[in-house]
C-alpha cells in the first residue's frame, strides 16, 4: 500500500519570508563569527581612511570623519552585501534549499527571508560601527531624527542591493567569482561617487558618472537628513535608484533559482 502526503500550508509569502528570516538568524547561535564578517568592513574602513587619509584630503581627521565618516560606514556595509551572495551559495551547496523546496515554501519567502536576516545583520554592524564614529568624535547637526533617517537611507539601498548579490550568488560558479564581483563592481561604483570625496576633485568625465551614481544619491540624502535639513532631489534620486534595482534584480533572481532548482 503506498501513502502520498500533500504538503499543504495557509501562510502567506510574508509570513513564510519572516520564518525564513528566523531560520537565518537562528544560525548566529551556533556561528556567532559571522556577524564579525559585517562588522569588519565597515570598521576598518571607517578606521583606516579617517585617521590615515582624513588629514591630507582635508587638513585633519577631524574635518575629514565630519564630512565622510557616516558615508564611509555606509561604503563599509555595501561591501558587506556580498555575504548576501555568498550565503545563498552556500545553502544551494549544501542542499538547504532543495530540502526547502519539497514543502509548500513560495520562491519569494526563500530567498526575502536570507535578504531580510542579511539587513538585521547589517542593522548590528551599522549600531557597533556608528557608535565607534560617535565615540572618535563624530557629531551630526540632525540629532536623533536625523541619524535615524540616515540609517533607514542606508538600509534601504543595501535591501535594494543585497537582491543584486542574491543573482550573483544564485548564478556564480564559484566563491571566488562571487568575491571578484565585489572587486569588480561594487569598488569602483564606490570610488567613483561621493562617499569620501567632493565631486568637483574628480576629473571631469568622471564628474558626469558622479552625479548620477546611486551612491551619491545615497550620500547625498545622507549628509541632508544629519545636517537636519529637509531632503529633496537628492533623496527622489534614492528612492529611484532603489525602485529601479528592486525591479530589476528581484524577477531576475526568481528566475535564476527557478532555473538552479530545474537544471
Amino acid at each position: 500500500m503506498t501513502t502520498t502526503t500533500t504538503w499543504t500550508t495557509t501562510r502567506g509569502p510574508l509570513a513564510q519570508a519572516a520564518s525564513m528570516t528566523a531560520r537565518s538568524l537562528a544560525s548566529i547561535r551556533h556561528q556567532p563569527a559571522q556577524l564579525v564578517d559585517y562588522l569588519m568592513i565597515p570598521m576598518m574602513i571607517l578606521l583606516s581612511i579617517t585617521f590615515f587619509m582624513g588629514g591630507q584630503m582635508m587638513g585633519s581627521w577631524q574635518a575629514f570623519l565630519d564630512y565622510a565618516g557616516p558615508t564611509l560606514i555606509a561604503m563599509g556595509l555595501f561591501f558587506a552585501i556580498v555575504s548576501t551572495g555568498l550565503g545563498l551559495f552556500a545553502d544551494i551547496k549544501t542542499g538547504v534549499f532543495d530540502r526547502l523546496t519539497a514543502m509548500p515554501v513560495s520562491r519569494f519567502a526563500l530567498l526575502a527571508g536570507r535578504v531580510a536576516a542579511d539587513m538585521i545583520k547589517h542593522l548590528w554592524a551599522l549600531l557597533i560601527v556608528g557608535g565607534v564614529a560617535f565615540a572618535i568624535g563624530y557629531r551630526a547637526d540632525g540629532g536623533v531624527l536625523g541619524v535615524a533617517g540616515a540609517a533607514a537611507a542606508v538600509l534601504l539601498f543595501l535591501f535594494a542591493s543585497s537582491w543584486s548579490m542574491a543573482l550573483v550568488g544564485l548564478t556564480a560558479k564559484s566563491e571566488e567569482q562571487i568575491q571578484t564581483w565585489m572587486v569588480s563592481l561594487l569598488m569602483p561604483l564606490a570610488y567613483t561617487s561621493t562617499m569620501f570625496v567632493e565631486i568637483e576633485t574628480l576629473p571631469e568625465p568622471v564628474q558626469w558618472w558622479a552625479r548620477v551614481n546611486p551612491l551619491t544619491a545615497l550620500a547625498d540624502t545622507m549628509r541632508v537628513l544629519l545636517a537636519g535639513e529637509t531632503p529633496g532631489g537628492e533623496a527622489l534620486a534614492l528612492l529611484g535608484w532603489c525602485a529601479a534595482i528592486l525591479a530589476v534584480f528581484v524577477p531576475l533572481s526568481l528566475r535564476a533559482y527557478r532555473r538552479k532548482l530545474t537544471s
